[in-house]
């Protein structure tokens, strides 16, 4: 990618970001409240009032939550990704994909930010931060791929369908619920494990976990498996976005 691609990249991304938070009283601050709002509503009624007798649940919940929210933002930022730059991809002619890249990354600063938060956590948990943790970063990178994936996809599909991000809204509502963010995944019932399994992203909460908490490797199997879906989804997406994308001018 040349040179000046990149900067424009990352003036997008760094824009979007600040734009997000503009004229509010509390600023850069809500990346990391609205996360801890929701894990702290989530450990009260699910550690305090129903005791899930999960060890170091805190940093469980709350490091499920930073990566759900990470995907949720990024695919979100993604979908209206070429819709909410039509000013400048009607005036400017450079490669689409771009913008999305940008969006995405949007939600890379965002996942810095709470991170350093959830280790700031981990420091007064008494959990030591072992060489394992580091393991967890190509994980993370694999599901920055799901998200430059799916994004590709989406923001494709709604320059033609406007209905698309509504309807990515509901699914990512379900998806939280049904991926083990809340409740551990040996609490499902076994028969039941390996559907929850298909799903990437079950495979990647559990692994950066099992690296950040346990200090234990991820599964080879597993993590192979998430390189081959998260290829899969970037091809699928990167055909898509290609073949509507040129068409983006005319139809924004």
């Amino acid at each position: 990618m040349k040179k000046h691609y990149l900067e424009l990249v990352w003036i997008i991304a760094k824009t979007d970001f600040k734009l997000r938070y503009n004229n509010s009283v509390l600023g850069y601050f809500w990346s990391l409240l609205k996360p801890l709002l929701l894990f702290a509503v989530l450990w009260l009624v699910f550690s305090v009032f129903m005791d899930l007798g999960v060890p170091n649940y805190q940093l469980y919940l709350l490091w499920g939550i930073i990566l759900w929210n990470f995907f949720a933002e990024g695919t979100m930022s993604g979908v209206h990704a070429l819709s909410s730059k039509a000013n400048i991809i009607k005036k400017i002619y450079f490669p689409r994909i771009l913008v999305v890249i940008a969006s995405t990354l949007t939600a890379f600063l965002s996942l810095f930010v709470s991170t350093l938060v959830f280790y700031i956590f981990m420091l007064f948990s008494g959990v030591p931060l072992t060489y394992h943790a580091f393991t967890f970063i190509p994980v993370v990178m694999l599901m920055y791929g799901l998200i430059l994936g799916f994004s590709m996809f989406l923001s494709a599909l709604h320059i033609k369908f406007r209905d698309i991000d509504q309807i990515w809204e509901v699914l990512i509502q379900a998806g939280f619920w049904l991926s083990p963010i809340i409740y551990p995944l040996s609490r499902v019932p076994e028969n039941w494990q390996n559907y929850l399994l298909l799903n990437p992203i079950t495979g990647i909460i559990q692994y950066s976990r099992r690296a950040i908490i346990e200090h234990d490797f991820p599964a080879i199997k597993g993590t192979i498996y998430i390189l081959m879906c998260t290829i899969a989804i970037l091809i699928i997406g990167f055909f898509v976005f290609n073949k509507l994308s040129p068409k983006a001018a005319e139809e924004l």
